[in-house]
């Protein structure tokens, strides 16, 4: 298993990411040539939608070997968006390659998964790519990885060259210079247009190190020499434990650095024995490693057309072999694998056993689900769930055809699968089927993968705004119901009286009958016709909540009344009761949750009184600030992307339920137009 490393490749969106992993399997030999993501045929674009977009939607596995040590490398999306897969791919790796372009330097992207990383105590490797760019410029580069990044961090490559003159590095390590010609390195003394900088970078990277050490700190402060080999030891050391982060330079397009990034991996990945325990949600963590019971963890769930679901798991300790049964934790039940593979980007390599460190997947396991435990049936423990965001934006889903509308829900339930970042509602209201997501684009794409995957196309609104209807005074109603055809007839009269009750109080029946004016017998009757009536309201035809209805007197007649006459009766004395009481509009609103830098907290505070939020409280959490305010959902259908242009991406946001309040006096009239055209 140590011999195994997996590692994750994160950057902000168009960093190189993909290109990066392209350039290593070329140099690796996983394949024969440099695909491009402008021309579709890189090993992990491969989908019709990353093609269209040009953009990574999910993450790939890559195995590949590298002067005979084993690697997997995860090629993981940039864009915000799919937040999920990388999530679930940081949870199945020792340590990440965090990507940074030498032409935009730190991006939003670049902090987040900087970020996500340290929470989760990853090895982290820094690569400053793209450094045959037009505008690459190392030092820019280097200046805003220091001031943006947290943490004890060194370069230990120096460029030489810049742009279109990137032809080489400097390692600060050893101090030997790599020139390359004809794609392969050709070591070379240090040239003198580097080597007065590359001493300073060099002295600067010694300090990096020794800060990591007590006894090679006390040796520096006292002008002692320190080997070449203690320096090494301490500096690999530190880079598997997390703490000190190296940076490395890359140009994936011409292949510059790629090898000795391989090289280097090699010793500074950390390996699956470095790694701290794993966190439970139960029982204590599983020793990791060979000889050990079988464990493993789900971190990603395809749905293939031809393969069916598909599990992609990190074995973390023991062996899995096919046909083995093994314990779902999480589902509490007992299931088996028949068929193993490797994941190798698009592709699935059958294998007949997977081995404690190694990516495997199993198929057509419909119990198995993301994030799920899989052990030994006498397994004590469960990992901690991985930790998905909360979706923030919602669309209706409108099957186009009858065809359509029979196959949504399976096509909806495999894409939920997939993705546990989607959330699917179906608000009983409003009477629609709302897809939830983490923006835009993710939902965008969700319905693209619907009618590509499942072949079910369907139509995309804004969801409608479940609005309520309550009263802020009291009414009283008498109302007779008679109706003769010839036949037997219909008779009931129901006397009542409606009331509001404080919020949150939804309603309450009371019986003040007395003297048998109507019959007991009828009395839930007059109770379904009121709770059949609170479902249309008076206003607007919303739901009416908040309200004490009180019968206190009536008429029967001893043919005619029925059960279908004292509902009508009651139904329609509460509605002419209601319109005495003052009846209001309540609209949703929601506990928004704002985090933002610093010196985005007035833009978004100003942004969200114009939302007719109500700001609750800002608290800091070091140079980020937390708003929090009652907004209401009508005003923040669309805050994904208006948070996202607001502050350059670098705002996040989450959303719940909380209560219903009153529409303004001004904006009800809108609201009740807009009804009446949508219902005509």
């Amino acid at each position: 298993m140590s011999e195994i490393r997996n590692v994750a490749v994160l950057s902000h969106s168009g960093a190189g990411k993909t290109s990066l992993v392209e350039a290593v399997l070329k140099q690796t030999g996983a394949i024969g040539a440099l695909g491009t993501v402008e021309d579709g045929t890189t090993a992990s674009d491969y989908t019709p939608e990353e093609k269209r977009r040009k953009i990574s939607i999910y993450t790939t596995i890559h195995p590949f070997t590298w002067k005979s040590n084993a690697f997997n490398l995860l090629d993981t999306p940039g864009y915000a968006d799919f937040v999920g897969e990388i999530r679930g791919a940081q949870v199945a790796v020792d340590a990440v390659v965090v990507l940074v372009s030498a032409v935009s330097g730190v991006e939003v992207g670049t902090e987040r998964v900087w970020t996500s990383s340290s929470e989760r105590e990853l090895s982290t490797l820094l690569v400053i790519n793209k450094m045959d760019r037009e505008n690459a410029d190392f030092f820019r580069t280097m200046a805003a990885i220091e001031s943006s990044l947290p943490g004890n961090i060194a370069a230990i490559q120096l460029p030489i060259g810049q742009a279109e003159d990137f032809r080489g590095v400097v390692d600060l390590l050893t101090m030997k210079a790599y020139i390359w010609t004809d794609g392969e390195p050709q070591e070379t003394p240090v040239p003198d247009e580097v080597a007065g900088v590359a001493q300073e970078y060099r002295d600067r990277l010694v300090e990096a190190i020794v800060e990591t050490d007590d006894d090679l700190m006390l040796q520096f402060l006292e002008d002692e020499a320190i080997g070449d080999d203690e320096l090494l030891a301490a500096f690999y050391a530190a880079v598997r434990a997390n703490e000190l982060t190296p940076v490395l330079l890359t140009s994936s397009t011409e292949l510059i650095g790629v090898s000795l990034l391989l090289d280097f991996m090699t010793q500074g990945v950390r390996r699956v024995e470095d790694h701290a325990p794993l966190p439970t949600l139960s029982g204590d963590p599983p020793v990791l490693g060979e000889g050990q019971p079988f464990s493993a963890r789900v971190f990603k769930t395809v749905v293939d057309p031809y393969m069916g679901k598909v599990s992609i798991m990190r074995v973390l300790s023991g062996s899995l072999k096919t046909g083995d049964t093994v314990y779902d934790v999480n589902q509490e039940e007992d299931v088996r694998a028949a068929h193993l593979y490797i994941p190798h980007g698009k592709d699935l390599k059958e294998v007949r056993e997977l081995t404690a460190g190694q990516i495997g997947a199993v198929t057509k396991v419909e119990a198995i689900r993301t994030g799920d435990t899989l052990a030994t049936r006498d397994a004590s423990f469960m990992l901690a769930p991985i930790r998905f965001p909360s979706p923030v934006m919602a669309l209706a889903l409108t099957p186009r055809t009858r065809s359509d509308e029979h196959k949504l829900g399976e096509g909806l339930s495999k894409l939920l699968e997939a993705d546990p970042t989607l959330q699917l509602e179906r608000n009983a209201e409003t009477n629609e089927t709302v897809l939830w997501g983490m923006g835009h684009v993710h939902l965008e794409v969700a319905v693209n993968v619907l009618k590509e995957r499942s072949n079910v196309e369907v139509a995309t609104a804004t969801p409608t705004i479940a609005y309520r209807e309550t009263i802020t005074g009291r009414g009283n109603a008498r109302y007779r119901h008679k109706k003769q055809t010839g036949g037997a007839g219909q008779f009931a009269e129901v006397v009542l009286r409606v009331e509001p009750l404080p919020k949150g109080g939804g309603f309450e029946f009371e019986n003040e009958v007395v003297g048998g004016a109507i019959p007991s017998q009828f009395i839930p009757s007059c109770e379904k016709g009121i709770r059949a009536a609170l479902a249309e309201g008076v206003l607007g035809g919303f739901q009416v909540m908040d309200v004490r209805v009180t019968i206190y007197d009536g008429k029967s007649h001893p043919v005619d009344s029925k059960d279908i006459a004292f509902q009508i009766a009651a139904a329609s004395a509460f509605e002419e009761a209601m319109q005495q009481a003052r009846p209001v509009l309540l609209e949703p609103v929601a506990l928004l949750k704002v985090r933002v830098p610093d010196r985005y907290t007035g833009d978004v505070i100003s942004d969200l009184n114009t939302r007719r939020g109500r700001i609750l409280g800002m608290d800091a959490e070091g140079s980020v600030s937390v708003v929090s305010a009652h907004v209401p959902m009508a005003e923040i259908q669309s805050y994904s992307p208006d948070l996202r242009s607001m502050t350059g991406g670098r705002g996040a946001f989450s959303l719940k339920f909380d209560h219903h309040a009153p529409v303004p006096d001004h904006l009800t009239s809108r609201v009740l137009a807009s009804q009446a055209v949508a219902a005509s």
